[in-house]
């Protein structure tokens, strides 16, 4: 699910898995300097508790550290060529953006992630559905909206301050949707691609665990 989720990114201009922008909301000022995840590979974690499973036989993604362009690049191993390269934003409040310049003659041809990253793990947050995000950002009238020919809006103007505001309150809102539906945040988590499947050993647990629990403490109601 995790490889699945992040190749697909790389072809997702427009899409409601992700928030669209026709500016550049990571220039290299504002990228973290320092790796948010240690490079490796990372695998699907399932269970909504301890004892967690690591998915390590199949499907994991490598991702690799540019400490020059300040990005990761997720490798496709099937494909190379389908391998992407993320700029990452820190959001405060424990988020973090991840944005990917998609190959398109589309305005929106940055695609933005949002995620959570605790030591060796993290959870990407779904983003919100087309008229989820139309009421959310009605109420952020300093944030620029254009809708793409599909009708879901991207962002065309903005302070970048205001911007992540928006981003981190669709976060919000997408995790309150997700805890009202009883759905499960997937994570992924450090580990050796090719292993064997196996339980989480105590620093995943923990990892983990600190990954959905920063993600409960922005949904406290």
């Amino acid at each position: 699910m995790i490889r699945k989720l992040l190749v697909a990114v790389a072809a997702l201009a427009a899409s409601a898995c992700s928030y669209g922008a026709a500016i550049d909301v990571a220039p290299m000022n504002a990228r973290l300097g320092k790796p948010v995840l240690p490079p490796g590979d990372y695998c699907e974690v399932q269970g909504e508790a301890a004892p967690f499973r690591v998915i390590s036989s199949e499907d994991c993604v490598p991702m690799k550290w540019d400490a020059e362009a300040r990005t990761y690049t997720m490798v496709d191993p099937d494909d190379p060529e389908d391998s992407m390269e993320a700029a990452i934003v820190s959001l405060g409040q424990g988020l973090h953006l991840g944005q990917i310049e998609v190959e398109t003659d589309q305005p929106d041809k940055y695609q933005i992630q949002i995620f959570i990253a605790k030591g060796a793990a993290f959870a990407i947050i779904p983003a919100l559905g087309d008229d989820e995000m139309k009421r959310l950002a009605a109420k952020h009238p300093r944030v620029g909206f254009r809708n793409d020919s599909t009708g879901r809006p991207y962002i065309v103007s903005g302070s970048r301050d205001r911007i992540k505001a928006f981003l981190v309150a669709a976060s919000k809102e997408s995790l309150g949707e997700m805890k009202t539906g009883d759905e499960t945040l997937g994570a992924g988590v450090l580990d050796a691609a090719g292993a064997a499947d196996h339980d989480a050993t105590r620093q995943q647990v923990r990892d983990i665990e600190a990954v959905l629990k920063a993600a409960k403490s922005l949904t406290p109601k």
